[in-house]
């Protein structure tokens, strides 16, 4: 990628592979940098990579239209039980075709705002002094925005990306067994990736969504995936 810039290659659901390919490459060069510490920080942030490499090998990769994202956000019925967001298990991983927000999550370079062009998020548990993200019985979900920009606070080199597209700008936690109105943009710039996963959540629980494979893809993970259709909820 060209740091700080905007998508260099073609952006469509073919490249999903490619996209994984490239951000499992980049979690794993930030494996290598955190194994030479130890103190409380590194196994923390040891702990969000595992999850978001754990989401990327796991869950299939997912592309969204523009179109499927203003369908599918405009469906939310809100309040919404923060459930769903697990409700088709607990990994997730969305790429948009256009970002679907402008955030200072990350203060990434170099203006201090990047856009979200995808997403990933696995369930874990917190106890109250660290997250395990192979719980049972998780309470929350790890959120990691994925831009085309990169982070300038997170402790590992920008290099880390240098193959890959998207990096990852930062996570946020969002929690399970509650219901959520999502805030408004003017609260926070992360509401709209919030009122997406809430609905895409709720869409897929219900069983309102349609998907189609990706053709040309011969990945030796899950295969990449688009959503075609999403139906209306029924009363």
């Amino acid at each position: 990628m060209t740091f700080n810039a905007e998508q260099t290659q073609a952006w469509s659901p073919s490249n999903l592979d490619r996209v994984r390919s490239e951000l499992l490459h980049g979690y794993q060069r930030i494996e290598q940098t955190l194994a030479q510490g130890s103190d409380d920080g590194d196994l923390m942030a040891g702990t969000m990579v595992t999850g978001a490499k754990l989401a990327l090998e796991r869950a299939r990769p997912t592309w969204l239209s523009s179109n499927a994202v203003d369908t599918l956000s405009c469906m939310l019925i809100s309040p919404a039980k923060t459930d769903a967001l697990i409700g088709a298990g607990h990994y997730g991983f969305l790429v948009f075709e256009h970002p679907i927000t402008e955030t200072t999550l990350g203060s990434a370079e170099p203006s201090g705002t990047g856009p979200i062009n995808g997403l990933v998020w696995w369930a874990a548990e917190f106890d109250g002094h660290g997250l395990r993200q192979d719980s049972d019985v998780p309470n929350l979900v790890v959120v990691h925005a994925l831009s085309t920009r990169v982070s300038s606070e997170l402790p590992w080199q920008p290099m880390v990306w240098e193959d890959s597209e998207l990096t990852d700008l930062g996570m946020f936690p969002l929690p399970l067994g509650t219901e959520m109105t999502p805030p408004s943009v003017k609260q926070d710039d992360l509401a709209p990736a919030i009122q997406l996963l809430l609905a895409y959540g709720q869409a897929v629980e219900s069983g309102r969504v349609l998907y189609g494979d990706v053709e040309g893809c011969a990945p030796q993970l899950p295969v990449p995936r688009e959503v075609v259709v999403v139906y209306p909820a029924t009363e």
